[in-house]
């Protein structure tokens, strides 16, 4: 028996460019990627209509066949839908805090078509490369608030490094 099921995934559009990158238009829910993978630990075939108000600018479209359909089930609930849309963000912040240390690890230059110039990667421009490639605007997703949380995020990490060399 062949066949699927195609639910719309409310995420915000910054999240929903990314997966369009990632994934391409439309997610076919498989064991052998993260968010197929996700997506059907959260499946359940108890199926509750529920009055919630979907808040989002974009969705994104995943396929469940039948086959996992079957086995698992076909619904999201909304509390797990909100769940998924904060994992999904940790993934993105996760992919970009990687992306900026191997590009800065391995000495990347990018042209300075200002001063003419080749200049070394930095946090700045890596996190402008990674949003361009993604197709993120800045009024979807602030670069500033990306840069300030890149390095919050490496203050935390040398914070909690730091406590466990103290309690040794």
């Amino acid at each position: 028996m062949s066949g699927s099921v195609t639910l719309n995934i409310p995420l915000k559009n910054y999240l929903t460019k990314y997966l369009n990158q990632k994934y391409g238009n439309m997610h076919c829910v498989t064991r052998s990627s993260w968010l197929g993978s996700y997506i059907i630990e959260i499946l359940t075939k108890q199926y509750r209509k529920q009055k919630a108000a979907v808040n989002s600018q974009a969705f994104y479209t995943i396929e469940i066949p039948v086959t996992i359909m079957k086995e698992t089930g076909f619904d999201i609930s909304t509390e797990k839908m909100r769940r998924m849309e904060i994992m999904i963000e940790k993934v993105f912040r996760n992919d970009l805090e990687s992306y900026i240390e191997v590009s800065i690890g391995c000495d990347l230059k990018h042209f300075n078509h200002d001063f003419q110039s080749l200049n070394k990667q930095n946090v700045t421009k890596a996190i402008e490369q990674f949003l361009s490639f993604y197709k993120i605007s800045e009024d979807e997703l602030s670069a500033d608030t990306l840069y300030r949380d890149f390095f919050r995020s490496k203050e935390s990490d040398r914070v909690k490094s730091v406590k466990k060399e103290t309690t040794k």
